[in-house]
């Protein structure tokens, strides 16, 4: 007798969305009547319309006077008042309300014409209980008391109190009407309340069911969307991690290489070891863009486990995190210096903490500012990096005049991506034009286990 079971919310993946059945626990035949409901509601019009008919047949035999029709009409006017509320029954879990409405003027009708309620209280059980289980509450009380009331004040008003006598003559004295008309009333009020309140201890139950469906669902779509975006967090990181090593190396492999072949001639020496920077800056950025992509082919293999992954694909092996192979930033200096720079270090305060994440991020902050000077400013002829560390702060500053040529704009990326990394600390980073050259000025607190 249960109502049709409302669907969970979607989740991002369907085997994951938790349902109804998964919550409640049921036997063969429970199974089988909420999988054919309109089956269920037959059982209940039968449950009624069949005792209906015996009573039918009982009251065709009956010799007892009638005060308001004919006892012949008797059996016919019940025959069709029951099979009313037969039918009704079939249509109580689309109409409860309406069924409710025709069971309780039938129940009203026989009490009237008949004097006696013949069964109809039970068929007015089962419209009180799909009312209380399919409706809310304030619609189901009101609904079941006003048939309570009518049911009752009936039996009361033009009830027959020779219809709880046991009916065998000499066995038994008729009850007082006053006293069998009481009873007769108060039970048709018991079991409609007994009806009511089972149908609203069932609603009650399947709240609570969908409510802990609900509940599960929202927690494996709010997981889903974390991984979401965890998986799009960590693809920004990669995305700026590569970016930094493709400017970076590729700028200055650029411009050892133009260097190179400028000075063959005139001081092949100096071509030599333009050369020999250049096949070493092309190794560190292969083995930078081999630790990357090793964490990108573990985490594919790690989510293709279990589908199909074969051993002739393994993940690279001794995958390092995304970071720097050597964060020695005098290193870093020297190697634009090579390319061509004139860069100047300007160290004031202490020694940078010993921080990786942060010493990763001063690293890429001046990698980057230097890898704009050299592809966009190659002229320049002063490019001063001071680094100023104090308790609670390092303040990063990269100034470069234009040179020989003015300054030229780039697309932008680079710079989000170091607001992005000094975001994370909560710093900041400001870029623009002071006087005739550029300045790249990076805030980065630092954190309290750096200090």
């Amino acid at each position: 007798m249960a109502a049709a079971e409302h669907p969970p919310r979607p989740s991002a993946r369907a085997d994951d969305v938790f349902r109804i059945s998964q919550v409640r626990r049921r036997g063969p035949v429970r199974r089988w009547f909420l999988a054919h409901p309109r089956a269920m509601d037959a059982v209940v019009a039968a449950w009624f319309g069949l005792p209906s008919l015996v009573t039918v047949a009982e009251l065709r035999h009956t010799t007892r006077p009638l005060d308001v029709v004919d006892p012949a009409a008797a059996p016919w006017i019940l025959l069709a008042l029951s099979t009313v509320s037969t039918a009704a029954l079939l249509l109580r879990r689309q109409h409860p309300l309406a069924v409710l409405a025709v069971t309780v003027g039938s129940a009203v009708v026989v009490t009237a014409l008949l004097g006696n309620t013949y069964g109809h209280e039970f068929a007015v059980c089962f419209a009180a209980y799909a009312v209380a289980s399919q409706r809310p509450p304030g619609t189901a009380w009101l609904s079941n008391l006003a048939a309570i009331a009518l049911g009752a004040g009936t039996v009361m008003l033009a009830g027959d109190s020779s219809s709880i006598d046991p009916g065998v003559e000499g066995v038994s004295e008729p009850l007082p009407p006053l006293l069998g008309l009481g009873i007769a009333a108060t039970f048709l009020a018991l079991v409609v309340m007994v009806a009511h309140a089972i149908g609203m201890s069932v609603r009650a139950r399947r709240e609570h069911e969908r409510a802990l469906v609900d509940r599960a669902n929202r927690i494996v779509l709010e997981r889903d969307q974390r991984e979401q975006l965890a998986a799009a967090a960590e693809r920004a990181r990669i995305a700026r991690e590569m970016h930094d090593v493709v400017a970076h190396s590729l700028s200055v492999m650029v411009a050892l290489a133009d260097g190179a072949t400028a000075s063959l001639d005139k001081q092949p020496e100096r071509s030599r070891r333009a050369l020999e920077e250049l096949a070493s800056t092309g190794r560190d950025a292969l083995t930078e863009m081999r630790s990357i992509l090793g964490v990108l082919r573990t985490e594919s293999t790690g989510a293709a486990a279990g589908t199909g992954s074969t051993a002739e694909d393994p993940p690279f092996e001794g995958a390092a995190p995304l970071a720097p192979t050597s964060g020695d930033l005098d290193e870093l200096l020297a190697r634009f210096r090579a390319a061509g720079l004139p860069v100047e270090r300007v160290q004031s305060g202490p020694p940078l903490p010993e921080h990786p994440r942060l010493l990763m991020t001063v690293y890429r902050v001046v990698q980057e500012s230097l890898t704009n000077v050299l592809r966009y400013a190659s002229g320049a002829t002063t490019v001063r990096v001071a680094i100023a560390t104090e308790e609670d702060v390092v303040t990063v500053t990269v100034t470069n005049d234009a040179g020989s040529g003015a300054v030229q704009p780039g697309s932008g990326h680079g710079l989000l991506g170091l607001r992005e990394r000094v975001g994370a600390f909560g710093g900041s980073v400001t870029a623009g034009p002071v006087d005739d050259g550029w300045r790249v000025h990076a805030t980065i607190p630092v954190p309290p286990e750096g200090r």
